[in-house]
């Protein structure tokens, strides 16, 4: 039995610490620890969550459907 791999991290977007108005991504594995953050600020929240999602699929395979 294969276990889902969308579970095993999630992306959360936090605003920027050095300008609030801006906003980052956070990659946490299944216990909470954090495995990755934004190398950048993000204009828009949005933008913060797409770039994190790419980034969890690209680094941590997640998302292809295998």
């Amino acid at each position: 039995m294969s276990t889902n791999p969308l579970h095993s991290h999630t992306v959360e977007v936090v605003p920027c610490a050095l300008d609030p108005r801006c906003f980052r991504w956070i990659i946490r594995a299944d216990g909470g620890m954090i495995v990755e953050r934004s190398p950048y600020a993000f204009v828009t929240h949005n933008g913060a969550r797409i770039s994190g999602e790419c980034w969890k699929r690209e680094h941590f395979g997640e998302g292809l459907g295998f």
